[in-house]
């Protein structure tokens, strides 16, 4: 059986996360998915899909109805790239997608074992470079 690739996926949901978290910051209140989506000249339904996980970990605030949307559940200044991070199970997926290319014989066990030091200590640099910016340091840096 074939099995996606689901770091790739998640650095794309990463991706798009950042960027919908900035177009939130500039509309300041409720926007709806798809008026963010067209923005970003994004699938509608797969940004909801991440916009559903970020307000899952309290990221985001949903409102339902007619003025519904989404929008921050905090200062953009205080939400750092590294919550964002963490809220997609990035660095998860990535030990998921390197452990799983490992045999199951012994060999392949201390292969693993190794990945996952090795992983750990990249998601340890990975989430020390992403607390130092937020959301409102990437909308500046943006332009937005």
């Amino acid at each position: 059986m074939t099995k996606r690739n689901i770091g790739s996926l998640q650095y794309k949901s990463f991706g798009l996360a950042l960027q919908a978290l900035v177009v939130l910051t500039k509309e300041g209140g409720t926007c709806p998915s798809c008026e963010i989506a067209k923005l970003m000249s994004s699938e509608p339904t797969l940004l909801r899909r991440i916009l559903a996980k970020l307000a899952k970990e309290s990221i985001l605030v949903t409102r339902e109805g007619r003025d519904g949307g989404y929008m921050l559940n905090m200062a953009a200044d205080q939400l750092t790239l590294a919550e964002v991070y963490r809220a997609l199970e990035v660095g998860e997926a990535r030990h998921e997608v390197v452990s799983g290319t490992a045999c199951t014989n012994e060999f392949g066990r201390q292969m693993k074992t190794a990945f996952g030091d090795i992983l750990d200590e990249v998601d340890s640099s990975v989430l020390g470079v992403l607390k130092k910016y937020t959301v409102a340091d990437m909308a500046a840096r943006a332009g937005y």
